[in-house]
């Protein structure tokens, strides 16, 4: 006999591999001829970027550079502060079972720690701890039953977050700032850029992606030491095609790196900054879908054959942005002299964990920071202190399992308070995302088989022990639910619990 069975086609996009791995970079450094020698290291801060991430069998490569900015006291009468920039190539490999080079693959690299070993006034060596995470997803299609004529089926009704859609574009970004006018700059001794605000709008096969860049740039002139920030727009269209309005997305812009550039200002008077940006866009594109699916079935009077298989749903949750305060006290050490001026305020953000408590999704994190200021001490008049402040933030959305989160430095400010005590505040912009898989055992396919002939009572009769459904009845005799429903004169399966015995018929 011939089944007749109807099917869906259902389209998978499953999270094959999430993996995280902790690998190192290294410069070996020799001061250049035309700077003085060092008399101790001030500060050390590195920043990294991911130039590829190839997805290859069972593997991962993912490869970048690591940016070094090298901040010292130099070894002359004025003990004046001198910058060195310099640069690792990193790679590394992580072990991805069942990954294949056409997969979707995304990426993330941050810098965990910076040390150094100062070989002498000339030379030293600079290390940098690197954590990478990818996430590797799969393609597939799948014909699922979702009826069978005659036959007896469990179903359920099942929803999954499947890619439709994927793109990707480079963008240069320039701009130019007047600084204030100090007297001429005689070295930028660190700059930085960073994504500090983003939004994304979609149209048919466009993703339009807003932005603002944060610039950070130290600087010594005849003042002394003087830091400017400032704020650059960005707006890149990135073609990516399939791409739907109602289409949810992932976004990630990574700084692959940035050039600063001192000029004449407009008027012709005091000095610029020319700053150039590469950004590198990633754009997912992600659609819901649901279907009614068959987890189990039977043929009364017949031997059905059903061949199952776990599949693993990615389902899309929700996506939040929310902004965390970030407020504490430095206290400075004494020994390094009495603190006039703090020069700048440098962090990082970090996520340290991320549960649920009374109903609420807390997260816990820390920034750490380097802290450069001037002191009264004529002997070392620049000092610089490491510390940390202690974050936890409360989300305001209701969340199906625990959201990850991730924390990008949106601003931070400083002021003395007396006693060698910093005042430290800022904005940590968290992105909380809850994406989960569900494994469901659904049948992928049915046959229908002779059953053998087999012997039985003219009257069965099944003793009820209150633990068995009225699923599981029929099926062990194979004959229809309603059909056991009407020969023991029973309306639904509520009444189950009140009977002792059920006749089976024949």
């Amino acid at each position: 006999m011939e089944l007749k069975v109807t099917t869906t086609e259902l389209e998978l996009s499953s999270e094959i591999c999430r993996s995280e791995n902790a690998f190192g970079a290294e410069s070996d450094l020799i001061v250049p001829d035309n700077m003085p020698d060092i008399l101790s290291i001030l500060q050390i801060s590195a920043n990294a970027a991911t130039s590829a991430c190839d997805p290859q069998n069972d593997r991962v490569l993912l490869t970048g550079n690591v940016f070094f900015n090298i901040l010292y006291v130099a070894d002359t009468p004025g003990r004046e502060v001198r910058a060195i920039n310099t640069g690792a190539v990193f790679s590394n490999i992580f072990s991805a079972p069942g990954v294949r080079d056409s997969m979707p693959v995304q990426s993330e690299v941050r810098v965990s720690s910076v040390n150094y070993d100062l070989t002498n006034c000339r030379k030293l060596s600079v290390h940098s701890e690197l954590l990478g995470r990818i996430t590797v997803y799969s393609s597939a299609s799948l014909s699922l039953p979702t009826a069978i004529e005659g036959a007896e089926v469990l179903t359920a009704d099942i929803s999954c977050s499947v890619i439709k859609a994927r793109g990707c574009a480079q963008e240069t970004v320039t701009d130019s700032f007047d600084l204030p006018d100090r007297g001429p700059i005689t070295e930028i001794l660190r700059d930085e850029v960073r994504v500090t605000d983003r939004a994304v709008k979609l149209i048919r096969g466009k993703a339009i992606v807003k932005g603002t860049l944060g610039v950070s740039v130290l600087y010594s002139c005849e003042g002394g030491i003087r830091l400017f920030k400032g704020e650059i727009p960005f707006t890149k269209v990135v073609n990516v095609e399939g791409l739907e309005e109602d289409m949810s997305v992932d976004c990630t812009i990574d700084v692959q790196g940035w050039e600063t550039e001192l000029g004449v200002g407009e008027s012709g008077d005091g000095q610029s900054l020319d700053v150039e940006t590469m950004l590198y866009f990633s754009v997912l594109g992600r659609r819901s879908q649901s279907c009614t699916a068959i987890t189990d079935a039977y043929y009364p009077g017949g031997r059905l054959v059903c061949e199952t298989q776990t599949l693993s749903l990615s389902v899309q949750g929700r996506s939040d942005a929310e902004d965390c305060g970030i407020k504490g006290t430095i206290r400075l050490p004494a020994g390094a002299g009495e603190a006039e001026l703090v020069h700048d305020v440098n962090g990082c953000p970090r996520i340290n964990r991320v549960y649920e408590e009374d109903g609420d999704m807390v997260v816990e994190g820390a920034v750490d920071l380097n802290i450069l200021y001037r002191t009264a001490n004529p002997d070392y008049p620049t000092a610089s202190h490491s510390a940390s402040l202690d974050f936890r933030h409360v989300l305001s959305g209701k969340y199906d399992g625990v959201p990850t989160v991730s924390a990008r430095l949106r601003d931070m400010s400083c002021s003395l308070s007396g006693g060698n005590s910093i005042e430290v505040r800022g904005v940590a912009a968290l992105s909380a995302q809850a994406r989960a898989s569900q494994d469901r055992v659904l049948v992928t396919s049915v046959k229908l088989e002779d059953a053998e002939p087999r012997e039985a009572p003219s009257i069965l009769i099944s003793y009820m022990n209150g633990q068995r459904s009225l699923w599981e009845i029929a099926k062990d005799y194979n004959i229809s639910r309603e059909k056991l429903l009407s020969a023991n004169d029973i309306k639904s399966e509520d009444e189950l619990g009140s009977c002792r015995a059920l006749v089976i018929p024949r």
